[in-house]
């Protein structure tokens, strides 16, 4: 058999997102002239990957197991969340009389083709019988003697086999990524995982009973979330009313200033959003997800935003240390003229909390309205996936919490249980840990036309991310430029009027 030369190494791409290749061809596997080779070259590539192998080069069974768990992770991912939701909404685009009808039409068309391959019984049959056998499939195409051997044959791969393992590495990559980069956000995966498992909504958190939780995990890194997101509901409801006559919350700042709040909204970002964001643009890194738990305050009035961000600072449920500062944006108001009345009142409550009420002028209300309106417009991150239409103020915030162990055991104290309301007559240890939270301020009008309606409704805007993650994992079969995006917001706005 005529061996590879190793000049071909060079033409391996190096550098570069393993999102963004077309095809994988990694160059270990550049002297397997025969199946036997390969597989024990795979095992070399997934010791390198965080895998345990044995001395000769085997998969221990428990590994393969554990690997095979990201294969059906991928298999989930697919088929619960990306192919139903990009299904669906390219099936209400192609009723549109669009000029991008024909990209969505080849889009519905790209995902029949890969869920067929997908669900071929031959081809899941090889993926789930050993999982090195998904980076054989996938570099086929540069060395197509990897299943030379293989049950006493001579496979040859399809190249449909080879495209769509490449898309599931690609996948499962991502999927891996969130374990491999940052166990911090990995704690955040299992609780989710946990969490739905156990029917509990993740965009419902605020109404769930934290004091007398009625599921506890029992996995180490999921009561690990689950401790960071109870602590923080427990800081932020000790401020928080209801007030039943008006039907609305009132959270309170303790030294006479009050804000009413006409909904709380709090969701814990999914294991399959963690994918998402990872891959939407360019090569994300597990840390970076600073949003874990999205809480968003709908105002009556929006000229309260700015007083209670301020309340919520006093509280100390937003430290000024703890804020990261490029991250806070407005898009409430249009003008500095517009933010007037916003400042009139923040400027009133921190008077109020100084002791004694007085009124500002107006020359004084309007230059600290030119300096907040330039200081939070500056601020505004770019986002293209996002929309212009979304009517909110916000920041990111890096919430500071200790986590309780008790000393001889080591075992975490969770937050209402007995054992945790005891806490301070038990030796314990306790360290410092923080919880990434996306804090939003809107008022009941702007969020419903900014988040409900139009090209900036929420499935809009995921549908546009999703997007993007179709043309990285699927290059080979599924394209929806950039250029089409335009038309494609202009669209939506119909397809959610």
């Amino acid at each position: 058999m005529e061996k590879q030369s190793s000049s071909q190494e060079l033409h391996h791409e190096i550098f570069g997102s393993i999102l963004d290749r077309v095809e994988l061809s990694p160059y270990l596997l550049l002297p397997a002239n025969d199946y036997s080779t390969a597989l024990k070259q795979a095992a070399k590539m997934m010791s390198n990957r965080g895998f345990d192998i044995a001395e000769n080069s085997e998969l221990q069974e428990s590994e393969q197991k554990r690997a095979l768990s990201y294969i059906e992770r991928t298999y989930n991912y697919f088929f619960e969340w990306l192919f139903p939701f990009v299904k669906a909404q390219l099936t209400g685009l192609v009723s549109l009389d669009s000029v991008n009808v024909a990209l969505y039409k080849s889009g519905l068309q790209a995902i029949a083709h890969v869920e067929t391959i997908l669900n071929d019984t031959e081809f899941k049959k090889i993926v789930n019988q050993d999982p090195r056998h998904l980076f054989l499939l996938a570099s086929s195409g540069k060395y197509p003697t990897v299943f030379h051997g293989y049950q006493g044959q001579k496979m040859d791969v399809p190249v449909e086999w080879q495209q769509t393992a490449c898309s599931m590495l690609k996948m499962g990559y991502l999927i891996k990524s969130i374990e491999e980069e940052s166990q911090d956000i990995n704690d955040y995966a299992q609780l989710g995982t946990f969490l739905e498992n156990e029917s509990q909504s993740l965009d419902d958190l605020f109404n769930y009973d934290w004091e007398n939780p009625q599921h506890i995990p029992e996995s180490e890194s999921a009561q690990n979330a689950f401790v960071k997101v109870s602590s923080f509901f427990h800081k932020l409801k000790e401020s928080i009313s209801f007030d039943a006559q008006n039907n609305w919350f009132v959270f309170d700042s303790g030294d006479g200033v009050q804000v009413n709040i006409v909904e709380i909204k709090a969701r814990l970002k999914s294991p399959e959003s963690m994918v998402t964001k990872l891959g939407k643009d360019l090569e994300g890194e597990a840390y970076d997800i600073r949003d874990i738990l999205a809480i968003t305050f709908i105002l009556r009035e929006k000229d309260d935003t700015l007083k209670l961000f301020h309340a919520l600072q006093k509280k100390g449920v937003i430290l000024q240390e703890n804020t990261r500062s490029q991250s806070i944006t407005q898009t409430l108001f249009d003008t500095p003229e517009s933010m007037i009345e916003a400042v009139r009142r923040l400027m009133f409550s921190l008077s109020q909390s100084a002791g004694h009420e007085e009124e500002s002028t107006e020359q004084a209300v309007l230059a600290n309205a030119k300096a907040f309106y330039e200081a939070l417009s500056m601020n505004a991150e770019k986002n293209q996936h996002s929309s212009l239409g979304h009517r909110k103020f916000q920041c990111k915030i890096s919430y500071s919490l200790p986590i309780h162990r008790e000393a001889k055991t080591h075992k975490i104290m969770i937050p209402g249980t007995a054992i945790y309301a005891r806490r301070n007559e038990i030796d314990k240890k306790t360290q410092e840990h923080t919880l990434g939270v996306e804090l939003r301020i809107s008022d009941e009008e702007s969020w419903s036309t900014s988040e409900q309606i139009g090209d900036s409704h929420h499935n809009a805007y995921k549908f546009r991310q999703l997007i993007s993650v179709m043309n990285r994992i699927f290059k080979n079969v599924f394209n929806m430029p950039k250029e089409s995006v335009p038309q494609l917001k202009k669209d939506q706005a119909t397809l959610f009027s």
